[in-house]
C-alpha cells in the first residue's frame, strides 16, 4: 500500500499523533485508541494519508467529543461474556515515561496547559501555530505555556527527594 519511504513517514506521523494524544489523555491505552480513531476518520475524509495538522485536529476533536460524552454517560467495561470487567482493562504494553516524578507533575496540569506545552516543547510549534491548531488566541497560548512551565517547575521542586546542591567550594578552610 505504501512505498518504504512513505511507510516511514506514515509511521512517524502516527507516532507524533500518539505523543499528542498522550498529552491530552492520561491513559496510554486511551491515547492509542484516540489516534486509531483519528487516523480512521482522517483517512475516510481524504483518499491520501492525512497530514500532521489534520491528524492532530482529528485527535483533538475526538478527545473533546469523548470528554463531552463522558460528562453525560458513564461507561463500564465488560468482558467477552458481558460481565463487568472491573479493573482488568487498561493494561497495554506501552513504554512508560522513565521519570515518574515528571509524569506525576504532568498529570497535575490542566488538559489545556499540557496540550499547549506539548505542542510547543515536543512538537516545536510556535504560539501562532498552536493558536491556529487549537482555535485559541496567541496570548492565551502563551499564557498556558507560561503557567504550565511554572507549575512544572514548582511541582518538580516540591517533590524532589534529593535536591541538587552545587558545591562551589565556599566555607572550606
Amino acid at each position: 500500500m505504501f512505498s518504504p519511504a512513505n511507510k516511514q513517514s506514515v509511521e512517524s506521523l502516527i507516532q507524533a499523533g500518539y505523543r499528542y494524544a498522550c498529552a491530552l489523555q492520561q491513559d496510554p491505552g486511551e491515547a492509542q485508541g484516540l489516534v486509531h480513531e483519528a487516523w480512521l476518520r482522517a483517512s475516510r475524509m481524504h483518499s491520501a494519508p492525512p497530514d500532521k495538522a489534520l491528524l492532530f485536529r482529528c485527535v483533538r476533536n475526538i478527545h473533546i467529543d469523548q470528554y463531552r460524552r463522558s460528562q453525560h454517560v458513564r461507561f463500564s467495561a465488560v468482558d467477552d461474556l458481558g460481565r463487568d470487567a472491573g479493573d482488568q482493562t487498561g493494561s497495554f504494553d506501552v513504554v512508560e515515561v522513565p521519570d515518574a516524578q515528571l509524569q506525576s507533575a504532568l498529570n497535575q496540569l490542566r488538559d489545556t496547559e499540557r496540550e499547549a506545552l506539548f505542542l510547543s516543547v515536543v512538537e516545536g510549534y510556535t504560539a501562532n501555530e498552536i493558536a491556529a491548531l487549537t482555535g485559541s488566541s496567541r496570548g492565551t497560548v502563551l499564557s498556558l505555556i507560561h503557567r504550565a512551565r511554572l507549575k512544572l517547575k514548582n511541582l518538580m521542586q516540591e517533590d524532589n527527594v534529593t535536591p541538587f546542591k552545587k558545591d562551589l567550594g565556599r566555607g572550606r578552610s
